[in-house]
């Protein structure tokens, strides 16, 4: 049997202020790492899935330049341009199509070649943008949550910077016209999604109630009717693609990217008047050829002057939309009926008092004894607190609970919080110190104390025993959970609208694709242990502690003694790198129970989709137990990631860092939450009115059928 000693005797804490910027040194969160790790897992796993992607990429190029333009005469070519001028606009457009590629062979056969490639690489990416942008745009403007989950994805893709697109997909995809054809489509996306669900969402309720109403199918109605009149949004969302496009030519040139943006580039670099005179007339005839034919009807404005507005509405393309084809609404505030908000009942009271007292007992419980004898988790990323004896730590202490207790601070603070507003002004306090707030937030504590009572000490923490604190944060968490299910059941919350009577599939998809994130990250590492230790066999080890006893018996012979000591050590063999996945028993095993307590929140995300009923309230019950489940999750990744962030070790000889594992269990968690957020969003405390209040009406009972009368009222 084998032991393992620090190279150095170092085990110091850094005395560095927490407002000295130094200490950035010292508290690292490891993203690049967790990429490194996702890329190399990537490359090494999904190679058939990165040639599968691109396949279409490569295929449509190749067919496109290699296989019809470089084989058919400039002349033909100009005649096909001028043709769809004429189809896709006016015969203005076509001959101005017609003329403008045609002159760009009079550029000389060199760039004639570079004209075609670019036509080819900017088809392709707005074709696909096109075939992959307008479906899912009208996902999003059909079903609101498709598009509260595409919305935050759009909105990231159009702030970040074009050359912030280059770093994944050169590494995915290598340099060359396939990588930069994918980089160009992605970037160019949002747009078209944008304005297709824009105008999709524009068109008149009553002209899609009237054609339900005469019996069309739901298909009918998107092809005859949502489609037709949202053509003039679609072209805008294609036109503004397609600028896009044209715009990264020029960054893809630094992707490898064949044609003129290449051609510039290389004028640029090489300070070529004449190239970049030659390229970029070239350049700007296809690009104004381009704009012309996508150019939806009763727009303005040059080419350089809708570049510009492309960039500067990235954000809100729904800006760029005509005038004529904006749809006008307006709400009479006069006709509505304000109504009163229900008041609490004894039989709310009871339950919510019980959710309270479990969050006061969560509390209490961080001021008690976590561990003692030696850190918990942190003994992992931290010599030092691998053997602490006479030495005891609570909750917050960064040897005990860490990260892990003040995440149960803050969400013990919402159950206590949500009781008490409740109880003084119901449905007056902030919008998550209710009932629904209350269950998300003990089913995150529950959920969190279970996982980490689960996992395992570090082999290396001698003398560690467990305290009375966790245990009793986790009786806290099981009464706050038990009270607040039994609260949610009985409070009288209805939605402002009514929910869509289908099943929410989307949901059900995505709870689908949260297991196997939190599959993947389970197998993922959740540590990388980079600190140099030395093997040092049982044997070595009673000779190195016979020779400190003779040194300490012999001081005059101490230097020779200790001279051998360290001939010893350094012909002891360094460990190599310690790499932990979630279930691997030489680490804490979180990840398994992560991917638990996902299964057990995909289930609850069934009946919370609609799937065993479409009883609005029991949506609403299942939705705040789906996103406590998932917070949960999301805390212990969080708490894992943070507690190493707080006493991990880094030293001259390595570093002790938190995995992609772990990553992914806290995004997988918050995936989780936020399948159940449309459903939840939609809930209020429930109103009633004087006549239901003077016949005695039971606002426990009919608080849905209230919101749903005053819903009617209003509209």
């Amino acid at each position: 049997m084998s032991i393992l000693a620090q190279a150095d005797g170092s085990t110091a804490l850094s005395d560095t202020g927490f407002t000295d910027n130094l200490v950035l040194d010292k508290y690292l969160v490891p993203f690049g790492d967790w990429m490194d790790q996702a890329f190399d897992w990537v490359a090494a796993e999904l190679g058939w899935l990165l040639s599968a992607i691109k396949w279409p990429f490569s295929t449509l190029n190749e067919f496109l330049v290699r296989d019809i333009m470089e084989n058919v005469s400039w002349f033909w070519i100009a005649v096909a341009f001028f043709v769809i001028g004429l189809l896709a606009r006016n015969i203005r457009v076509g001959v101005f199509a017609g003329l403008g590629i045609g002159a760009c062979g009079f550029l000389g056969d060199g760039f004639w070649q570079a004209t075609i490639e670019t036509i080819g690489f900017v088809s392709v990416a707005v074709f696909l943008c096109v075939i992959i942008g307008v479906p899912i745009g009208v996902a999003c403007g059909r079903f609101d949550a498709v598009w509260s989950g595409v919305r935050p994805v759009l909105d990231a893709m159009q702030v970040i910077h074009a050359f912030a697109y280059l770093i994944p997909f050169i590494f995915l995809f290598g340099l060359g016209n396939v990588g930069a054809t994918i980089v160009t489509m992605f970037f160019a996306l949002p747009p078209v999604v944008r304005l297709t669900n824009l105008g999709i969402r524009q068109v008149p309720a009553d002209v899609v109630e009237a054609s339900r109403a005469y019996g069309a199918p739901e298909w009918r109605v998107l092809v005859d009717v949502q489609l037709p009149l949202s053509r003039a949004a679609i072209m805008t969302g294609i036109n503004q693609t397609l600028l896009l496009a044209m715009s990264m030519l020029v960054i893809a040139a630094i992707m490898g990217a064949t044609g003129l943006g290449s051609e510039l580039f290389q004028a640029v670099s090489r300070q070529e008047v004449f190239l970049g005179a030659q390229a970029g007339l070239a350049f700007y005839l296809v690009a104004v050829v381009f704009d012309r034919i996508s150019q939806p009807e009763g727009t303005e404005g040059g080419l350089l002057r809708r570049i510009r507005r492309a960039w500067a509405h990235r954000r809100d393309p729904e800006m760029l939309v005509p005038d004529s084809a904006r749809a006008e609404a307006s709400d009479d505030e006069s006709t509505q009926v304000q109504g009163e908000i229900a008041p609490l009942t004894a039989a709310e009271r009871r339950p919510m008092m019980v959710a309270g007292a479990g969050g006061i007992v969560a509390f209490v419980s961080l001021f008690l004894t976590w561990n003692s004898g030696a850190g918990f988790l942190s003994a992992y990323g931290r010599t030092l607190d691998e053997y602490r004896p006479g030495e005891s730590f609570n909750g917050l202490s960064a040897s005990g609970g860490s990260w892990f207790g003040f995440v149960l601070l803050a969400l013990a603070l919402v159950v206590v919080a949500a009781a008490i507003t409740t109880m003084a002004t119901p449905g007056r306090g902030p919008r998550w110190f209710t009932a629904d707030g209350a269950t998300i937030a003990s089913l995150a504590m529950l959920v969190m104390m279970a996982v980490y009572l689960l996992a395992a000490p570090s082999d290396l923490a001698e003398g560690y025993s467990r305290g009375i604190g966790p245990w009793l944060a986790l009786v806290g968490a099981l009464v706050a959970s038990a009270g607040s299910v039994a609260w949610i059941r009985l409070a009288p919350h209805a939605p402002d609208r009514p929910l869509r009577a289908r099943i929410g599939w989307g949901r059900v998809a995505a709870a689908g694709f949260v297991v196997i994130v939190f599959g993947v990250g389970a197998f993922s590492v959740w540590s990388f242990d980079e600190r140099t230790r030395l093997i040092i066999s049982t044997d070595t080890q009673a000779q190195l502690d016979d020779m400190a006893a003779r040194a300490e018996a012999n001081p005059e012979q101490s230097g020779v003694i200790q001279s051998q000591m360290s001939a010893i050590l350094a012909a002891a063999e360094p460990n190599p790198r310690i790499i932990t996945d979630g279930v691997n028993r030489d680490g804490p095993g979180l990840g398994i129970w992560v991917f638990v307590a996902g299964l057990a929140g995909a289930a609850a995300a069934l009946p919370a989709a609609g799937l065993f009923g479409r009883h609005e309230h029991r949506q609403w019950r299942w939705s705040a137990i789906t996103a406590g489940i998932g917070v949960g999750a999301a805390c212990v990744g969080f708490g894992w990631i943070f507690t190493h962030v707080r006493s991990g070790e880094t030293t001259a000889e390595g570093t002790y860092l938190s995995g992609v594992g772990s990553f992914l269990a806290l995004a997988g968690g918050l995936t989780l939450a936020a399948t159940a957020a449309g459903v939840l969003k939609e809930f209020r405390r429930a109103k009633v009115y004087a006549d239901d209040v003077e016949s005695g009406t039971s606002t426990g009972s009919h608080g849905q059928h209230d919101r749903r009368q005053e819903h009617e009222v209003l509209t």
